[in-house]
């Protein structure tokens, strides 16, 4: 990740050189309002996981809101854009079946406490081939890096198991915004990548913006994040998505 950063710093630099734009530093504070669903199997070298539901079988509180900051630093049509995003559920619950989980065997009928924890960085550029007031076209290059640990705990049975997963995944897509009478824009984004069977990740959002002063500008709207991820006898499914507010404010 350093070096990426790294490397986009200087291309951002390379492309101001000559350039009479002035950079402009845009920060987004955003609250995100999420309903979650998914499954997951953990294994342990050989010893494959049993498939489980995180809100069915675990009892993850699937409706919770997250807060998520937002930096980018814009010369012209080019853009250099950092986001961080922190997703933590628990959830308690007796098991109706027998989940094997990262080699250990929890027995139907047992009550287990669980957690996900997800840190979620997107690190990228972004080139808009129109860029007119308030109305722009944008293509976008990033990469999506997924810090993630799942546990789950027994008192009764005496278990208490944990798995990391760090995941960088390179992605490509679009960014348009559309200027409207009285202040008004709507835009969107969507990004994202298919590597066979193994790996799918969507990320989309669209959004109503308001500018009520030269360098404020609210937001409200609708963020869908879907990723399928397969590696050795590991597999999830996760979906995320709900409403969201922002304000954001320009430097």
């Amino acid at each position: 990740m350093k070096k990426i950063l790294l490397s986009l710093v200087v291309m951002l630099m390379a492309l101001s050189v000559g350039s009479k734009a002035s950079a402009l530093v845009k920060v987004d504070a955003r609250y995100w309002f999420t309903d979650l669903s998914g499954t997951a199997q953990v294994a342990n070298g050989s010893i494959s996981g049993t498939n489980f539901d995180f809100v069915n079988d675990l009892g993850v509180d699937e409706k919770k809101g997250f807060p998520e900051g937002r930096i980018t630093l814009e010369l012209g049509g080019h853009k250099l854009r950092y986001a961080f995003l922190r997703m933590k559920w628990d959830g308690s619950n007796t098991l109706s079946q027998t989940i094997t989980f990262n080699g250990q065997s929890y027995t139907s009928g047992a009550q287990v406490d669980s957690s996900l924890k997800i840190d979620y960085h997107r690190l990228g550029y972004e080139y808009d081939i129109i860029n007119t007031l308030d109305n722009h076209v944008g293509v976008i290059f990033d990469v999506k890096y997924f810090d993630a640990s799942a546990s789950l705990d027994s008192t009764s049975l005496s278990l208490s198991e944990s798995k990391n997963f760090n995941v960088p995944i390179p992605t490509v897509g679009v960014s348009a915004q559309v200027g409207l009478p009285f202040l008004f824009s709507v835009g969107g984004e969507l990004t994202g990548v298919t590597l066979g069977q193994n790996v799918y990740l969507f990320d989309g959002e669209a959004a109503v913006n308001l500018k009520p002063a030269p360098f404020v500008v609210l937001s409200g709207g609708y963020r869908v994040l879907k990723l399928h991820l397969e590696k050795d006898l590991d597999k999830g499914d996760l979906t995320v998505k709900g409403p969201f507010i922002n304000l954001r404010a320009d430097f």
